[in-house]
């Protein structure tokens, strides 16, 4: 736990000069130019794996590690492995060009209007985060950090100006069990979320009172807030195993207390999803075609937003993953050399209110460190997780995988 003390204080240390940066950013978008108060229509994950994004992000009826603790609880009930993820650190940026833009904003003062008037339609983008956890027989637990910063300007003419920063660290824990087994799973996870951050739009309400305190009281917003999810998940088994799950996120909404700044950073909202998979165990390869459908309750998200699409195609040692994200494609691939496990993606996520409106293309990639051994199969290095029969993969076994 001292690790992950050391590691919390690192990431606030980083927090701070990252805050500083924004703050500086955004009081110059506004001196410069006139900006309209508009909301941010982007759907954002306070918590992603990088294998889930390669496929789209439809991942509820597929997880079965440590990560079930973030998608779908329920993929807890059939494990019987002992694993540790000693770390998975995760870093995701919208192009390197979003790196050279920020230090022309930040270093080139004299030369601001220029740098700015080429964001017009763009979107800096920066994310990251990661884990340590153990995974146990029906039990997971996790100390995680996951950021989200994002800043898009747009129309010239009238400028837009959106600001998304947030920066949660935290503990999640969740249990897993069959009610018919191997058929019928379901299983509960709870968080506990210190978040930093907001979503800011900058309009003439702004500007009549901008100052560099009065904007970073209001990116400073921080709070505790407590989380429970819910999830389910039917499968047939079989080498051919179909699936369906449902998930109910953040029951009763997550709240924040008021720690700092100038207020409590907004509530997380329930958050309804269903998913299906077909699992396919064939002698060389896995081929995990999913779906899932998210914010399924919510009317204010166009449809095409609300729709997943994912593929895995698992060769050993290496995955090829690719799929569709809220209208956009992702692709993948992921390489397993015993302990070390490397997933890369890139995804499109969309800006606008419909798919086809406004691509922001994602760039992502994890590196993932674990040890676990199954009791059931005498196999170390992976989960020991079970193909649809109930039998121990010997293809798993030799990958070393989830």
């Amino acid at each position: 736990m001292q690790i992950v003390a050391e590691r919390m204080r690192r990431i606030e240390v980083r927090e701070a000069k990252l805050l500083s940066l924004l703050v500086f950013m955004t009081v110059t978008f506004a001196v410069i130019f006139f900006t309209q108060t508009a909301k941010s229509a982007e759907l954002s994950e306070p918590y992603t794996s990088v294998r889930a994004l390669g496929m789209g992000n439809a991942y509820a009826a597929v997880v079965e590690d440590a990560d079930s603790l973030f998608y779908n609880p329920a993929g807890l009930a059939d494990n019987s492995a002992f694993q540790w993820t000693i770390a998975d650190p995760r870093i995701g940026i919208n192009g390197l060009e979003t790196v050279d833009t920020v230090m022309d904003i930040r270093e080139n003062t004299d030369d601001l209007i220029n740098a700015i008037d080429g964001l017009y339609g763009k979107r800096i983008w920066a994310g990251g985060g990661g884990k340590t956890a153990i995974l146990l027989p029906n039990f997971a637990f996790a100390a995680y950090a996951s950021s989200d910063v994002g800043l898009y300007a747009q129309n010239p003419a009238a400028t837009t100006l959106n600001l998304n920063y947030f920066f949660d660290y935290g503990f999640a824990m969740g249990a897993g069990f069959s009610l018919i087994p191997k058929i019928w799973k379901m299983g509960f996870a709870a968080r506990r979320v210190n978040r930093t951050g907001t979503t800011l739009p900058v309009g003439p309400s702004v500007l009549a009172t901008l100052d560099t305190d009065a904007l970073e009281d209001e990116l400073r917003r921080r709070g505790v807030g407590y989380g429970l999810d819910y999830g389910t998940t039917f499968s047939v088994p079989g080498p051919i195993s179909p699936s369906l799950s449902f998930v109910y996120k953040n029951i009763g909404y997550t709240t924040f207390t008021h720690e700092e700044g100038a207020g409590a950073p907004p509530r997380i909202d329930p958050e309804f999803d269903f998913g299906a998979a077909i699992k396919i165990d064939a002698l060389i390869a896995s081929i995990t075609p999913s779906f899932e459908y998210k914010h399924i309750t919510r009317t204010d998200v166009q449809q095409g937003k609300k729709i997943h699409l994912g593929l895995e195609v698992d060769l050993m040692l290496l995955a090829l993953r690719a799929g569709l994200n809220q209208g956009y494609y992702t692709a993948g691939v992921g390489l397993d050399i015993g302990p070390l496990r490397i997933d890369a993606a890139t995804y499109g996520v969309e800006l606008g209110e419909y798919p086809g409106q406004q691509e922001d293309r994602r760039y992502v990639a994890q590196i993932t460190f674990e040890l676990g051994f199954d009791p059931g199969d005498f196999g170390f290095g992976g989960s020991g997780s079970k193909d649809g029969s109930g039998r121990s993969s010997s293809r798993k076994k030799v990958k070393q995988r989830r």
